[in-house]
């Protein structure tokens, strides 16, 4: 499990070196920041499955489990509504 967290704060680390000055705003866009690290991604909302948010950065696409992140913007209502269904 450590390993997984770790990977994951890595991923999220890496993607957010190029997302330091986002280029252009969108009413999809969210932000995750991880709550323990007080850390914020920002990205394209995709969808939510799994438990986890899928973002698309300029790096890529990123799977980020929603229990470790605080979600802002317009698309995540509709992600938590995704969550719920999920359930």
């Amino acid at each position: 499990m450590l390993k997984s967290v770790n990977g994951i704060i890595g991923t999220m680390m890496l993607g957010a070196i190029a997302l330091i000055s986002p280029s252009g705003v969108s009413a999809e866009q969210i932000s995750l920041t991880l709550k323990a690290q007080n850390f914020t991604v920002v990205g394209q909302f995709i969808g939510f499955a799994e438990g986890a948010y899928i973002i698309m950065t300029e790096n890529g696409e990123m799977h980020v489990p929603a229990a470790m992140v605080s979600c802002e913007g317009a698309a995540c209502e509709a992600a938590t509504s995704d969550m719920i269904a999920d359930s």
